[in-house]
């Protein structure tokens, strides 16, 4: 009765091992057709230790960048946009270097060569939106590195930008879309980086970004311009804060 006892644990093993050997086996081929086409190009993720490092701190430099870079262009203050836009340029090479080969690298790349083109030309809204366009490949970079909140942080600046851009050109209409959707972002992203050290500035930014929004269902862009100061002065400190954290 023993040596058949042992048998049948010896025969179960086997089955749980063979079981086991069919999600052993590596990844199945990546296809290389699909129903409409061929497959998204995309990066593999990055190893798991990787996604836990802090993002490089050239990564929040370019965030700071595309404030200056912003203003001139929101402005129509083209050699400020040109010269914030040779230091994005000086900075997005820095970065390239630190961060290596990540999905959003190749994105920045074409959102920047479309950026250098329409500020040369003077063009307002091209050069807005492939600024937008540039800053969130980089956002998109900034999501491999799991314990910063880069990527949040210029998401939500990016919706500022936006809102800000609306109102400059008296866009009422969609200036409040934005402020609408900033909210919502900025209540997405605000748990992540409610942290020791920095929660009174996080509570500022919500009142203000609460206040923002209401100043632009009002059309009053003298109380917007306010909170856009205040505002700019909390993001700056956050952006400071977690840089090189």
């Amino acid at each position: 009765m023993r040596v058949l006892s042992l048998i049948n644990i010896a025969v179960f093993t086997l089955i749980l091992l063979l079981l086991a050997g069919c999600g052993l086996a590596g990844p199945a081929p990546k296809p290389e057709i699909g129903p409409a086409g061929k497959p998204v190009e995309s990066k593999p993720n990055p190893p798991v230790w990787e996604r836990f490092i802090s993002a490089p701190a050239e990564l929040y430099d370019l965030e700071a960048t595309a404030g200056v870079v912003f203003e001139g262009i929101n402005k129509e203050d083209w050699a400020q946009a040109q010269a914030g836009l040779a230091n994005l340029q000086a900075k997005w090479q820095q970065g390239k270097a630190a961060v290596g080969d990540k999905k959003g690298v190749k994105e920045a790349d074409e959102a920047m060569g479309k950026l250098i083109a329409a500020i040369n030309s003077e063009k307002i809204t091209e050069s807005h939106e492939n600024l937008l366009a540039f800053m969130g490949s980089i956002s998109d970079i900034g999501k491999s590195y799991k314990l910063s909140p880069v990527a949040d942080i210029i998401a939500v600046s990016n919706g500022i930008r936006n809102v800000s851009f609306y109102v400059e050109n008296k866009d009422w209409e969609k200036a409040v879309i934005k402020a609408k959707e900033l909210q919502g972002t900025w209540e997405k992203v605000k748990p992540g980086m409610e942290q020791v050290g920095i929660l009174g500035e996080i509570t500022k930014t919500h009142s203000t970004v609460n206040q923002l929004k209401d100043s632009v269902n009002a059309e009053n862009k003298g109380a917007f311009k306010e909170q856009l100061a205040n505002i700019n002065e909390s993001m700056g400190y956050i952006r400071e804060f977690f840089r090189g954290k």
